[in-house]
């Protein structure tokens, strides 16, 4: 799964590439959790254009007259999307992208769990996540724009640390991802595992467990020397 992310630095290229006006203020995050507001990309069929907004991460289907009443969807398998009530017409509909600077994940250690953060290996920049949208409507008039983080078999650089990763999508393939009129058999095609060499993965301080806790020393190394190599791993 992915429960836990952040997003940091310049979204510049990104809104260039979408041909987006930026906001005027844009603040770093280093520890993004499920109920919180995330910034995403999306196209909204209703306006008939491509625009950004922030979602509440954890998807409340349309169908559901109590938000209170599931569990909070924060991942949607690719597997099953066409299948599952709650994220097929989301698929069909309401993808977005999650930009993110990177994101935890947790390995059990006997009693404890450690946090290890991946990120762009050979860069500062961003990763592109593959999420779809939905909106829910109250009976008192009120409306709910949720996402969920779309989840692929893990790579062999998070299998040592989690059996699942989020689905990242190619700068050049976005668009692609975003087209209203795509078809579902070409999205699919889209949600892969990414290439091993892609992330580098950091064992980091257990201060990120906490969802209080924000700031820089959350992606900050527990170790001295720095990136931590997956495949030291015992198995």
């Amino acid at each position: 799964m992915c429960g836990r992310f952040a997003l940091t630095g310049s979204l510049n290229w990104l809104f260039r590439l979408l041909f987006l006006e930026p906001p005027p203020v844009f603040a770093d995050r280093y520890n993004i959790a499920p109920t919180q507001p995330v910034f995403a990309f999306l196209y909204d069929i209703d306006r008939n254009r491509l625009r950004y907004d922030f979602l509440s991460w954890g998807l409340v289907p349309p169908f559901i007259k109590d938000p209170g009443e599931i569990s909070t969807l924060i991942n949607a398998r690719a597997e099953t999307l066409r299948e599952k009530p709650a994220f097929k017409n989301a698929f069909r509909y309401r993808r977005c992208i999650l930009p993110a600077s990177g994101f935890y994940e947790w390995k059990r250690a006997g009693a404890a769990a450690e946090p290890f953060y991946f990120s762009v290996a050979a860069t500062a920049g961003q990763l592109c996540l593959a999420g779809i949208w939905e909106i829910w409507h109250g009976e008192a008039g009120e409306q709910m724009n949720s996402c969920a983080i779309i989840t692929v078999p893990a790579n062999r650089t998070v299998q040592k640390v989690h059996h699942r990763m989020p689905a990242i999508i190619a700068p050049d393939q976005i668009t692609a991802w975003l087209n209203p009129e795509a078809a579902q058999n070409d999205l699919a095609k889209l949600l892969r595992p990414a290439s091993d060499d892609l992330l580098a993965c950091t064992r980091v301080s257990s201060f990120v467990n906490s969802t209080r806790n924000e700031g820089p020393e959350c992606v900050r190394p527990e170790m001295p020397q720095g990136p931590f190599q997956p495949d030291l791993f015992s198995e």
